[in-house]
């Protein structure tokens, strides 16, 4: 007899009761069924097909047969286990409650936070003992964490629900007490073994989760819950039994310990920490009950996958149709409780998304099965992507791919661990790798953060710390998402490994939004979708601004002046993509008189000069809500990211805004802007009441993973409201629709640029802007050059024969070096590495020339920025060196980002590239290649005219 842990295959075929795979090593394995195997797959049947991945659990192998104990359905698609838990409901355990709940739109309810404050004390408790019997003080504390929630729920602003909450809090604080003092000690938890809150992926099961208290020797579990469990009411709502879905949860973690850390289930002592009774509660284990669990995994993940897979609206629309209480009610409940409280709360989407018209709901649909795609192809997706990896490659990819593809950061030591104090940061010292090792990671990257002793070590069996890169260099220095009080959790004499971490936060974000537009107004809801149009321009604008306008310096100034000046207590709420583009934001914001602001995000992603705006900032000394309230009241300027203002939509129910003013519109999707601009106010009103979006077309769009075939729209009524991609951005569908109608008086244009020199500006005005774009006459524009230097360079570099990597090119970056030297010997008393820019379309290529400036004699070189085109648009350098790195035609078909505006073709991404630049523009590649392009053939030959030309062969 042979048992074999995991076995990662293809389906094959299902004939009753024999599963056929074929293993990753190509190998035919027959699996004999149990009923309830045969069951599942019977269900399943339709979704099943030769490339649908299983991994097969707990495989026994004996002479005549092989029988598996678990089968796991696309294990690359992780499923957060306190979501799956989730779907255990009193009315039934349906796949359908994990989509329905995804619909949902977000609130912060007085239970909700004293789930919080229990975990709160729990930390505080266990590892801050100076507060321990000090209740006020340790509530003040609290507070102070999360003023803005305690401020925004509603429920604290009934007095008598008010009131109930903090006798609630009171009787959490002194129960938890007695269980860390008291219950504690009696099952042999000891404090200092304790682990708050670690992290596990587990490929193994398709799962990833977040637990509340592990033991460092993995002794015991412990699950902390708030609410109610199974009450007796017989005896005035006692403690009778572990509610199913919190069950469900630990069940699931003691999994995750089983199939990655190699624990035997019955070794760990899993327990409910019920802080409403006090009970520290001991579970049994079943196995029947854990293969249920992963059975609905299963059936969670098929409905997923056939929505992305059908990619219609007509598949959609029938799943959905299936969220009703008739059809998740398989428990068959009756009473005022379920028809009273659970019914309505099942049937809430249904309610409103049956009030939608014909129009209203396709546009739905489409959205929502384009974001389902978009999840799925990140998690899951079989394609790769440059600077953009799917979810699976933590796992999948072997050591040696990681090393290649430079997505991974090993031999790591700690040399500094602040894990437990305020900025729970930790900082290893970067080892010095092979010389040809060129690792792919930036200040800001999110990351997971593991223990690897051995080359066995990955994401799938250690204990994973998630948070993203404050510094980079000679060291590393990691600011965690969560602060770790235990230091048994490290090991200095270890060593560590670091790569890419994947969210899909900004997904369940667009899902809330999509629920934002099927509860809007109407006359929100006929304005997105050209149903009519606005009256005058104050209702909504559109200003395209191409590069070097001014539009947040100048345009962006001037709006909010007008705006403050011309209407009493304006509010205005000004939104970008990104974080840099919000710096630029609060950096103009500093330039107005008499104005103040407070920005929504995190310190990580702020500019130091700008934390002082920070909405946790500007609360720090609030004491009680309606300090809050204050605060947030007389000030009339907020701004952030779109997605940081959306995840503190609570916003936008506290506050209205006269105007919304959106910055690099054109990189924002619709769904993304959906849930803010529908959002309603507590008088049911609009909370925006008018928008102005900023952006250009005819630069880079908002990256998505599907292609254009997956991502175009067919639905007639939709491509008559302008709707044909949906990879375009909101801002683009709805100046095409008003250029087509003539609403010209909603449109504007900027075209006096202050950036480039004429000799730059000329070929993109040209070729992307009509001959549009004129000159400001700024000094930098009307400089005359001396000592031979060119304004407009190209460099023809052959590449190397014996170079293997696709997407490097060592000759083009050994280029890119000798243009630096040439700058730095033309000018040494004056370079500065900052006014230097380089851009090249891969991550690999970034990687090289970096590592060639830091070989390089000149120390400076090392400071110059090298990032993509994608990370550039936005930013502008006096010189800028764009490096094609284009060795094939693959290559060279992959890299443009077509557009056509009024028949004419406009390469997106070139025309960021090309409009960087204020004073000199240097481009190297492949001449021969290259001139396969029309467009680029066409800018070889207006630098040949200019006689600006180099040839280098090597």
């Amino acid at each position: 007899m042979k048992e074999i842990k995991t076995t990662k295959a293809h389906f094959v075929e299902f004939l009753k009761p024999t599963l056929t795979v074929k293993t990753f090593n190509n190998e035919i394995v027959t699996i004999t069924c149990n009923e309830q195997q045969i069951e599942e797959l019977d269900s399943l049947f339709t979704f099943l097909n030769n490339h649908t991945v299983l991994n097969l659990l707990n495989i026994l192998e004996t002479d005549n047969d092989r029988f598996v104990e678990f089968i796991i359905l696309e294990p690359d698609y992780l499923i957060d286990i306190s979501a799956l838990a989730e779907c255990f409901k009193p009315y039934g355990n349906h796949p359908l409650n994990y989509i329905s709940s995804r619909l949902r739109c977000r609130e912060i309810t007085s239970p909700i936070l004293l789930g919080n404050t229990a975990n709160f004390f729990v930390d505080e408790l266990i590892y801050e003992k100076e507060l321990k019997d000090d209740y006020i003080n340790l509530l003040k504390k609290l507070f102070k964490t999360a003023a803005f929630e305690f401020s925004a729920c509603d429920d604290l602003k009934d007095e008598k629900k008010e009131r109930d909450f903090f006798i609630n809090c009171q009787k959490q604080h002194r129960n938890i007490l007695t269980i860390v003092e008291k219950i504690f000690p009696k099952a042999r938890i000891e404090e200092n073994k304790i682990i708050l809150e670690p992290s596990f992926i587990s490929n193994a099961l398709g799962l990833q989760g977040r637990m509340d208290i592990l033991m460092s020797d993995y002794s015991s579990l412990i699950e902390l819950k708030s609410g109610k469990a199974v009450e007796d009411f017989r005896t005035g709502g006692e403690f009778m039994n572990s509610a199913l879905n919190h069950y469900t949860q630990i069940i699931l973690y003691l999994a995750i310990l089983e199939f990655n850390l190699g624990l035997e289930p019955e070794s760990v002592s899993p327990y409910l920490l019920y802080s409403k009774y006090p009970i520290l509660h001991k579970e049994n284990y079943y196995r029947t009950h854990l293969q249920q669990a992963l059975q609905l995994r299963n059936k969670i993940v098929a409905y997923e996958y056939i929505i992305q897979s059908a990619n219609n609206i007509d598949t959609t629309k029938e799943i959905l149709a299936r969220i009703n209480s008739k059809n998740l009610n398989i428990a068959n409940l009756t009473g005022k409780f379920f028809d009273n409280y659970l019914a309505p709360s099942i049937d809430e989407f249904a309610k409103g998304y049956n009030k939608l018209n014909e129009l209203e709901k396709t546009y739905f649909l489409r959205l929502f099965t384009f974001v389902s795609k978009e999840l799925w192809l990140s998690k899951a997706g079989e394609k790769e992507y440059e600077g953009i990896k799917k979810a699976s490659v933590l796992w999948n990819a072997s050591f040696e791919d990681k090393l290649i593809a430079g997505e991974i950061l090993y031999n790591l030591s700690i040399i500094d661990n602040k894990s437990a104090n305020e900025e729970h940061s930790i900082t290893l010292q970067i080892p010095e790798y092979e010389s040809m090792y060129l690792p792919n990671f930036r200040q800001g990257d999110a990351i997971v953060l593991y223990e690897r002793r051995k080359e066995t070590d990955n994401v799938n069996n250690r204990q994973v710390f998630k948070g993203s890169i404050e510094y980079l260099g000679d060291t590393i220095k990691i600011r965690l998402r969560y602060r770790q009080k235990n230091s048994s959790v490290w090991h200095p004499e270890s060593t560590y490994a670091i790569e890419h971490d994947y969210m899909d936060s900004t997904y369940v974000g667009m899902y809330r939004a999509l629920t934002n537009f099927v509860n809007a107004n109407q006359d929100r809801k006929d304005l997105l979708l050209c149903q009519r149009f606005p009256a005058d321009a104050s209702e909504c604008y559109l200003l395209v601004g191409p590069p070097g306008t001014g539009k947040t310096s100048i345009s962006l100034k001037n709006m909010v002046v007008d705006c403050l000046s011309s209407e009493n207590n304006s509010n205005i709420l000004i939104l970008s993509y990104t974080n840099r583009a919000v710096d630029e934001i609060c950096k103009t914001l500093n330039t107005i008189r008499g104005v103040d602001y407070i920005r929504i995000g995190s310190e990580l992603n702020c500019s130091p000069e700008y934390r002082n705006n920070l909405l946790e900032k500007k609360l720090d000394n609030c004491s009680n809500r309606k300090e809050v309230y204050d605060v947030i009241s007389n000030c009339n300027i907020f701004t952030g990211t779109v997605a940081s203002v959306w995840n503190k939509s609570e916003l936008l129910q506290l506050k209205s805004f006269n105007l919304c003013i959106i910055d690099e519109a054109t990189q924002l999707l619709e769904p993304h802007l959906l849930g803010i601009l529908c959002a309603k106010n507590k008088s049911e009103n609009n909370a925006i009441k008018r928008f102005i979006m900023i952006g250009d077309h005819k630069q880079l769009p908002a990256v998505v993973l599907q292609t254009k075939q997956e991502s175009s729209v067919y639905e007639e009524n939709l491509n008559e409201i302008g709707l044909t991609d949906l990879s375009n951005s909101l801002f683009e569908r709805l100046h095409k629709k008003y250029s087509q109608e003539k609403q010209n008086h909603l449109l504007g244009f900027l075209n006096q640029q202050g950036r480039m020199h004429p000799d730059i500006s000329f070929f993109p005005s040209k070729y992307f802007y009509e001959g549009k774009l004129e000159c400001v006459g700024l000094p930098h524009q009307q400089e005359v050059l001396s000592n031979n230097r060119k304004r407009l360079t190209f460099y023809a570099v052959a590449p190397s024969k014996e170079e293997q990597a696709s997407k490097t090119n060592i000759n083009e970056a050994n280029e890119v070096v000798n243009i630096c030297r040439e700058i730095y010997e033309q000018d040494k008393e004056n370079f500065s590495p900052e006014s230097i820019g380089i851009i090249t379309p891969f991550r690999n290529q970034i990687a090289l020339i970096r590592k060639q400036l830091q070989e390089d004699n000149y120390e400076l070189f090392s400071n110059i920025i090298v990032d993509t085109v994608e990370r550039f648009q936005g930013s502008q350098r006096d010189t800028i060196i764009y490096s094609f790195c284009i060795k094939n035609k693959a290559q060279l078909e992959a890299l443009p980002n077509v557009m056509t505006d009024e028949d004419i073709v406009i390469d997106r991404k070139l025309n960021v590239v090309l409009t960087r630049a204020r004073k000199y523009l240097h481009i190297v590649g492949n001449e021969e290649l290259l001139s396969n392009n029309e467009l680029y053939r066409e800018l070889i030959l207006h630098i040949k005219d200019q006689s600006n030309y180099s040839i280098t062969n090597k």
